[in-house]
């Protein structure tokens, strides 16, 4: 499994588009680690461009035409900031699976 950083802006999609997005990721993957309300940490089988499109799909159907993502694998050896404690527990759990 590996992780995934997955940066996104709903832009102008309705308020239920984040519900919706947030699900997607459940279904698809059920460690993550929201870090900011723009970027989340998940934790996956699926490559990134899998990611992205299954993220899309769901989108898709809440008219969210501005979206923006970016998905890419964290490499193991991440450097980070100001994290928390829980957080940065989470992390290093996932990066060494």
């Amino acid at each position: 499994m590996s992780l995934c950083l997955v940066l996104h802006d709903l832009g102008g999609a309705p308020a239920s588009a984040e519900k919706v997005f947030f699900e997607a990721i459940y279904e698809i993957a059920p460690e993550h680690w929201p870090i900011t309300p723009r970027a989340v940490l998940v934790a996956t089988g699926v490559s990134p461009a899998y990611l992205r499109d299954h993220l899309l799909r769901a989108l898709k159907k809440e008219d969210a035409p501005d979206v923006v993502l970016t998905i890419t694998r964290v490499p193991p050896d991440t450097a980070w900031h100001n994290i928390s404690a829980e957080g940065e527990a989470w992390l290093r759990e996932m990066l060494e699976e």
